[in-house]
């Protein structure tokens, strides 16, 4: 059985998982004064994902869960 060759220095290489790897690790330190711009492959590696943003109509109907917009005016003798 073979070693893998230690390469350092100028010619030192990283795999695929060792770069995503290390790019996290810059990333989460990066972070701590806000947020930063992460490429998508390393954003990927982290676990992040794409959320559909609601629409304006769902957004009000979940600010509103519950409660009739209108009971407020009824109370006040507006309604």
């Amino acid at each position: 059985m073979t070693q893998p060759e230690n390469i350092k220095g100028a010619n030192a290489r990283l795999n695929e998982t060792e770069y995503l790897k290390l790019a996290s690790s810059v990333v989460v330190a990066a972070s701590v004064g806000g947020p930063v711009p992460v490429d998508p492959d390393v954003a990927d590696a982290m676990g992040a994902f794409d959320e559909e943003a609601l629409s304006l109509d769902d957004a009000l109907d979940s600010h509103l869960d519950g409660e009739d917009p209108t009971a407020f005016e009824e109370i006040l003798g507006n309604g």
